[in-house]
């Protein structure tokens, strides 16, 4: 008897189990070249290498993979969040000259001192896609400075002297 309960003991274990895991394998890829860009980008913003890496596919994976075993993770995570602190702002466009597989993305990124360029190559995984490759970023010095006000400030105005009052004895 005591054989038979364990048995259902450890079918009882595994159901629980298996309800626990359950939906908490890999993430989907996201939807869109942009969206994929994006998250890369806020995955390096929070130091969530596991995030980073599960976005790049290929040799750019398996280099990322390579720079965190020589760093140790709490280095590469902390490379991470520095590498992202100072970025303002990110724009995408989809690149006038697509490679015959995949699609490449134009990316600016804008820092407080700076902009810069980098091409970005995606490849389709699934339904989603994945950053399969990054070109090397071209610094440009903005002509207006990032914080710069778009309008003037109006002069401030003078405040009205409050009228006199006076008493008689």
């Amino acid at each position: 008897m005591s054989k038979r309960l364990l048995q259902a003991l450890l079918v009882v274990a595994l159901v629980v189990l298996a309800f626990a895991l359950r939906g908490r394998g890999p993430a989907a890829p996201p939807a869109t070249p942009e969206a994929a860009v994006s998250a890369f980008f806020d995955a390096a913003a929070r130091g969530d290498d596991a995030a980073y890496l599960a976005l790049a596919a290929g040799d750019l994976r398996k280099s990322l993979r390579d720079s965190r075993s020589q760093l140790g993770t709490p280095a590469f995570r902390d490379g991470l969040r520095r590498s992202a602190a100072a970025i303002k702002g990110l724009a995408t466009t989809r690149s006038a000259d697509q490679p015959p597989e995949g699609l490449a993305l134009d990316v600016e990124l804008v820092f407080a001192d700076r902009n810069e360029r980098q091409r970005i190559l995606l490849a389709q995984s699934g339904s989603g896609w994945l950053i399969a490759a990054i070109g090397p970023a071209t610094a440009a010095k903005p002509a207006i400075p990032y914080g710069t006000p778009v309008f003037e400030e109006p002069p401030a105005r003078p405040q009205p002297t409050p009228p006199r009052t006076t008493t008689q004895p």
